[in-house]
């Protein structure tokens, strides 16, 4: 019989105030053997001990892992649990990514079960199987940091280097293909045919990691016209980012002691992207009407100096300034229905966000370069993203279509200011387009929609607004306009890019403005009699696709979605019914101006 060995009580023993002991040449004590016990032994916490570590939240020393006769790595689980829910109590890892039955029952609480070699280079990479040699590789990565990143503010320049990309291969023939894209169209259709497939074998398989969010962010960026995947594709990256506990992050987990640089840009690359995720949430919301999936955090909540680490990419301001927007016009949109709250209340609310977003903008403007300096286009985005909050903002009180005072002129005297600063912004926004052509080419997908927006914005305003009023605007709006369509048209863009769709979209809403404004502004504005127009029969009349539908190309290409009612009978003259309450409500009549330019009534977006 083996001797006994008189060893350190383990934690199951101490419990229950029992001497341990072991035999020679095994790695459990004979009690926990024969209860199939964990035997983890803990070392006397008398001051630092190698095999221990001091947690900054708990504030106390918690073991690292044993060994188990095995030899591999053992973590004490259920003296770590926190609580008694399920999160807690069940592996640690089948929570944090890897959710599923096997590791949820496995007894290897806190081990790799897939270990692989760190030095390999991963199956799918696009270099290996010959899509792209290495030397254009490297230079459409050079291109991507430079040129492309400072719009999105994703990869960091210095930790994304070619090496670390090839960890990746779904992250990297992303990167590639959208480099290749805007700087060398032969070799985009196979690196796209390529990203597509790395997409769907990460999907299939569940794969989760900072770098196929990434990935599956750039996806939706430069997308083609006629995908309609970003707002699932964006959900999908939060829920995978909320998988791996992102939700949870700290603004000081890179400032622990003990981690290298690189380390601490790992750490850093996983916020910025949580960062990223949160703008791009709130942004597709705003834009689609449909509700955000990410909540504020301590890390959403302090980053407004997260930029200022000494790890920090020049990139970091503009994401943190989209942030700190964000976080300024959260929850106004609903609190300024105007249903919701007397009309003058929501003109204070707005005078005080009118302030605070000119406060945004010069703040954030401030901390960036001179535009002398490279990317430009900071300057740029901030402007622009400034105008378009406002737009949105402004544009709430005339969305009322009830009236709020007795009197024509009483209400016009209540939403002229809404009027006119909307009208502002929206101008604005494409005069800075016209400004800035050079910076165009490569702005993602959003650019192009909020342009569109705007531009849609002025002609619906031409169209509902009382002829003297049309008269003092439409000189401006058109103008602008005109200008901005032959701003993207100067790019010579190829055919199928968002640059080409945008012109061709300008364009057309002139045109159809033109045609829409001699039939109806030579007379008193019509108002369709219920007999006639009734919400009924128009539904039967319509057949709108599902919101599914929303891509750059549905949104700036062109479809008949509504009859024509210039030459419908049964109408009368309302000159009365001018006010700008009713700007965007429910005048059939100019709606069919954006069914010929390409815009859906029904779902509130473009079309096409």
């Amino acid at each position: 019989m083996p001797d006994k060995l008189q060893v350190k009580a383990c934690l199951s023993c101490r419990k229950v105030k029992m001497k341990c002991v072991t035999s020679e040449g095994s790695g459990k004590c004979d009690r926990c053997s024969r209860k199939s016990l964990p035997c983890v032994v803990r070392e006397h916490c008398r001051g630092r001990k190698p095999g221990m570590r001091l947690t900054r939240k708990e504030g106390h020393r918690q073991d690292r892992p044993v060994a188990t006769a095995s030899g591999r790595p053992r973590a004490d689980f259920f003296a770590e649990s926190e609580s008694f829910q399920p999160h807690s109590l069940l592996s640690h890892q089948a929570m944090k990514g890897r959710f599923s039955l096997q590791n949820i029952l496995s007894v290897d609480h806190g081990t790799d079960p897939r270990p692989s070699d760190s030095h390999a280079v991963p199956a799918g990479d696009p270099i290996v199987l010959g899509l792209i040699n290495m030397q254009v590789a490297s230079s459409l990565l050079e291109y991507f940091i430079e040129k492309i990143n400072p719009y999105i503010s994703q990869l960091d320049p210095a930790l994304h280097t070619l090496t670390y990309l090839r960890k990746s291969p779904f992250l990297l023939t992303t990167v590639l293909a959208a480099s290749a894209k805007a700087f060398s169209s032969t070799l985009y259709p196979a690196l796209a045919a390529h990203a597509e497939s790395l997409f769907t074998q990460c999907f299939r398989r569940g794969e989760k990691s900072p770098e196929i969010i990434q990935a599956i962010l750039l996806t939706t960026y430069w997308k083609e016209p006629n995908d309609t995947r970003a707002w699932t594709s964006v959900g999908l990256a939060i829920r995978i980012a909320i998988d791996l506990g992102w939700h949870r992050l700290s603004p000081t987990a890179s400032h622990k002691e003990g981690l290298t640089d690189l380390q601490r840009r790992g750490i850093r690359n996983i916020e910025r992207t949580f960062l990223v995720l949160f703008v791009y949430d709130r942004s597709l919301s705003l834009q689609t009407g449909k509700p955000w999936m990410i909540d504020r955090n301590e890390l959403i909540d302090g980053a407004e100096s997260w930029w200022r680490d000494e790890l920090a990419s020049h990139n970091d301001q503009l994401l943190c300034a989209f942030v700190a927007l964000r976080l300024l016009t959260a929850d106004i949109f609903d609190l300024l229905t105007p249903s919701k709250v007397p009309a003058p209340r929501v003109e204070r609310l707005l005078a005080i966000l009118d302030t605070r977003i000119d406060a945004w903008q010069a703040k954030w403007l401030s901390t960036l370069p001179s535009p002398a300096v490279k990317n430009t286009c900071h300057t740029f985005m901030m402007k622009f993203y400034g105008f378009h909050t406002r737009l949105q903002l402004f544009s709430i009180p005339l969305q009322d279509k009830k009236p709020r005072t007795t009197t024509t002129d009483q209400r016009q005297i209540h939403e002229i200011k809404p009027f006119w600063l909307s009208f502002q912004n929206a101008t604005a926004m494409l005069q800075l387009v016209v400004e800035s052509s050079d910076l165009l080419y490569l702005a993602q997908d959003s650019i192009h929609v909020m342009a569109a927006y705007a531009a849609v914005f002025l002609i619906k305003l031409l169209l509902s607004s009382p002829p003297a009023v049309t008269s003092e605007i439409e000189s401006i709006a058109t103008k602008v306009i005109r200008d901005a369509a032959g701003t993207f048209a100067g790019l010579s863009a190829p055919a199928n890019s968002s640059c080409t769709f945008q012109a061709r979209f300008l364009e057309n809403i002139l045109l159809e403005y033109t045609r829409i404004r001699s039939g109806r502004f030579d007379t008193p504005r019509r108002r369709p009699q219920p007999s006639a127009f009734s919400s009924d029969s128009m539904q039967e009349q319509v057949t709108v696709q599902p919101s599914s539908r929303l891509s750059l190309g549905f949104m700036l290409g062109g479809e008949e979605l509504r009859p024509s009612l210039d030459s419908s009978p049964g109408v009368e003259y309302d000159q009365a019914s001018y006010s700008f309450g009713s700007l965007l409500g429910d005048d059939e009549g100019a709606w069919d101006f954006f069914a010929q330019a390409g815009f859906n009534i029904e779902e509130g977006v473009f079309s096409c």
